[in-house]
């Protein structure tokens, strides 16, 4: 359901006004659950401020699927996902263990479910997958013209040289699937990701990247190749895994309906042990 704010507020005083009836703990709820959205962008905070005339929408109770797979959004185009670490996105030749593309095709049986983009198994955050050909189409135009914006959070291990800028190179898999950068000429995909610090620690930082491409491994052969690999990355990095895990997160997608042609925006919370590194 879609509201306009009357006025400038808080979002809780807001949601209080049109829901008497529900306790400031519930409505805490919530909004930690990702079922408020203001102008198109999840709230994750309940002192967020308001201006008059916000949109602000309340969706219905967030569900889950398998293995903790949270539904953010859903209609018949398409779904929106949070997937968590350790789960395949679709399964490869290579790997035929339950992936979220699975999990999708179960749950609806004969209704064609189309990946559109990957995370890498390690790496948790915000995925889409497309219900026709028509939005599967139209997402993987999105993609290839770099009209989708993707943000990413990694903890990883000392600091950049600089506080922000941007990485850029040729990538090439070789035959063990190992991604690396090449200077040979004509060689290898180009791969773009800006950075910039978020917080430190006497031997960590936390950093959001930006890729302007989505190469496969990018982000992780990035920092890698930058002197700082992410923290519990066993592939690319130094094999320090304090949280028994890749601290790798996609953390917000924004693209535009393929049907509606409205500009979407979703932003997840990062995950909790990430607070026990910075």
């Amino acid at each position: 359901m879609q509201y306009l704010s009357s006025k400038d507020c808080l979002i809780l005083d807001f949601l209080h006004e049109l829901f008497p009836d529900s306790s400031q703990n519930t409505l805490r709820s919530w909004i930690k659950a990702g079922r408020v959205c203001a102008d198109g962008k999840v709230v994750s905070k309940a002192n967020l401020p308001i201006a008059q005339g916000s949109s602000i929408t309340v969706g219905p109770k967030v569900s889950f699927l398998r293995r903790g797979v949270k539904v953010l959004f859903e209609d018949e185009e398409l779904i929106v996902l949070e997937k968590p670490e350790g789960l395949l996105s679709v399964a490869t030749d290579f790997d035929n263990t339950t992936s979220l593309h699975c999990i999708l095709k179960r749950r609806f049986h004969k209704q064609r479910v189309f990946p559109v983009h990957r995370l890498d198994r390690e790496t948790s955050g915000v995925m889409i997958f497309a219900y026709t050909d028509y939005a599967r189409k139209r997402l993987k135009e999105q993609f290839e013209q770099h009209h989708i914006e993707k943000a990413y959070y990694a903890i990883v291990e000392g600091k950049p040289l600089t506080a922000e800028g941007t990485w850029e190179s040729y990538l090439e898999e070789d035959e063990r699937y190992f991604v690396s950068s090449t200077a040979a000429p004509g060689a290898g995909k180009l791969a773009i990701t800006h950075y910039e610090t978020v917080s430190t620690s006497k031997w960590a930082t936390m950093l959001r990247l930006r890729p302007v491409t989505g190469k496969k491994h990018q982000l992780r052969v990035h920092c890698k190749e930058a002197g700082i690999p992410i923290v519990g990355d066993k592939r690319y990095g130094t094999g320090n895994d304090p949280i028994q895990r890749l601290c790798l997160h996609a953390q917000k997608i924004s693209f535009t309906h393929p049907a509606s042609d409205k500009k979407m925006c979703f932003e997840i919370p990062l995950p909790h042990s990430f607070s026990k590194l910075i």
